[in-house]
């Protein structure tokens, strides 16, 4: 992008550990992507010479270095620490707090209300729901997970079909972890707040899944904490249905496309994967629940 008729570089975490954009102009690029635990402050200083032709002086260096790391950007002591205590937080609380309200969408309930209204009579939006329709209901929705100001009306023409064709009392929500995370598959048993209310888990639900996934699906549970993916669906369920119809949730967060894919492997043949999927429709038929698997996956991020 361009700053003041300068091109830069915008870095965020999406981990989330730190809430701060740094923008580098493409000079400094060059020294942070030498960042790497194996540079010295002189091997920098001489690449920095061998590209751009003059000094980058010691303590211009060590200032950049001072600030990205007071930011949350560096690997460092001051991040370990700052990582720990976040993920502390996150461990010691109940409930999944709601990490985007007041940011993402709005964090008073009537305002968010509002929000969601709106992309629903938005001139590209579907109109307000409707009753509920007789004919077959639906089992499974894929809706955008991208930013409700970006995409709202998209989220209104799925979710209105969920108004008119769902009767289900159980949501098996999956999401993407943008961040990655160790683990393929990652579900918490902390019940998704929204200033709509809590999106409780069914954890008898989820446990027997794990039961027959033959895993430990909490391993990577962390990466819950400040995903968006799974957040805006609960949003958008309890805006439809807190209230209205009593439902609970069983919240999966899934890393393993790209990871799949950047090593050259398939990825329906991740063993894990195929599990999980197989003890989903398991689970689901035995439940004797009426269940909806919601997706929270953009199709693409083009146009």
């Amino acid at each position: 992008m361009s700053v003041d008729g300068r091109h830069v570089i915008c870095l965020r975490d999406p981990a989330g550990f730190t809430d701060r954009v740094v923008t580098l102009p493409l000079p400094l690029l060059d020294v942070v992507s030498l960042f790497d635990g194996e540079h010295t402050v002189p091997d920098i200083q001489e690449v920095f010479l061998r590209r751009h032709g003059r000094l980058l002086p010691r303590e211009k260096l060590e200032q950049v270095i001072e600030a990205l790391d007071e930011q949350g950007f560096l690997d460092s002591p001051r991040f370990a620490e700052r990582r720990r205590a976040i993920e502390e937080r996150f461990r010691s609380s109940p409930t999944r707090p709601a990490a985007h309200a007041g940011s993402a969408y709005a964090k008073e309930a009537e305002a968010l209300r509002g929000q969601i209204d709106s992309f629903f009579t938005h001139h590209d939006g579907p109109g307000r729901p409707g009753p509920r329709a007789p004919s077959s209901p639906i089992r499974a929705l894929i809706a955008p997970h991208i930013d409700f100001h970006r995409g709202g009306p998209a989220y209104a023409w799925a979710y209105r079909e969920l108004a008119e064709r769902s009767d289900a009392d159980l949501f098996v929500v999956l999401g993407t972890c943008h961040a990655g995370m160790e683990d393929p598959i990652a579900l918490t048993l902390k019940d998704y707040e929204t200033p709509l209310g809590p999106a409780a888990v069914d954890r008898d639900f989820a446990g027997q899944l794990a039961r027959r996934a033959g895993a430990d699906l909490l391993g990577s549970e962390l990466a819950h904490r400040a995903e968006h993916s799974i957040e805006f669906q609960c949003v958008m369920l309890q805006y439809l249905f807190a209230g209205r119809r009593e439902f609970t949730i069983v919240p999966i967060l899934a890393s393993f496309l790209h990871e799949c894919l950047a090593s050259g492997k398939n990825p329906e043949s991740e063993p894990r994967i195929a599990r999980l999927l197989d003890a989903l429709r398991d689970t689901i038929a035995a439940s004797g629940r009426r269940v909806c698997v919601v997706a929270g996956a953009d199709m693409t991020h083009l146009g």
